[in-house]
């Protein structure tokens, strides 16, 4: 339930690969769009943006690069939380940009929090999504109280 990386292969993983492309190659067909989207809904259909197909191409590419990814590794949460916005200052906020540095910053987040469980608990079976919540629960709150600061 808690997402590990303990006994996967490469056979999983080219097992995945082509759904996990098509999830990419769908998400980043629609960066344009999304970053349009950040001025607005209005403005972005008044740009030419067609903002249902935008909705059904980043829905299904998310659905079938996660999908994928889940199948193999399992649930591991708060990584597309935490590195989004660990990455935005460097990446900037437009949506183009920072999706490719998200799926670079969250295989780099991932493969660093195994090697970390494999190093602190060699003869157990920590799982990954443990490490992650103790890191990501602490970073949800502090965007909450953050983004409570703003809105008065």
């Amino acid at each position: 339930m808690l997402g590990s990386l303990t006994d996967r292969s490469m056979v999983h993983v080219w097992l995945a690969t082509p759904f996990m492309l098509v999830g990419w190659i769908m998400l980043l067909a629609v960066g344009r769009s999304l970053d349009a989207l950040t001025l607005g809904a209005d403005a972005a259909a008044s740009m030419g943006v067609s903002l249902r197909k935008t909705q059904v191409v980043a829905v299904f590419g998310t659905a079938a690069s996660v999908g994928a990814a889940t199948a193999v590794a399992g649930a591991i949460g708060f990584v597309g939380l935490v590195v989004p916005h660990l990455l935005r200052p460097f990446a900037g906020a437009v949506p183009s940009r920072l999706l490719p540095a998200s799926a670079l910053g969250g295989a780099s987040m991932l493969l660093a929090a195994d090697i970390l469980v494999r190093l602190v608990a060699p003869g157990r079976d920590l799982k990954l999504g443990v490490l992650t919540a103790l890191v990501g629960a602490p970073f949800f709150f502090w965007l909450v109280y953050r983004s409570r600061g703003q809105l008065q």
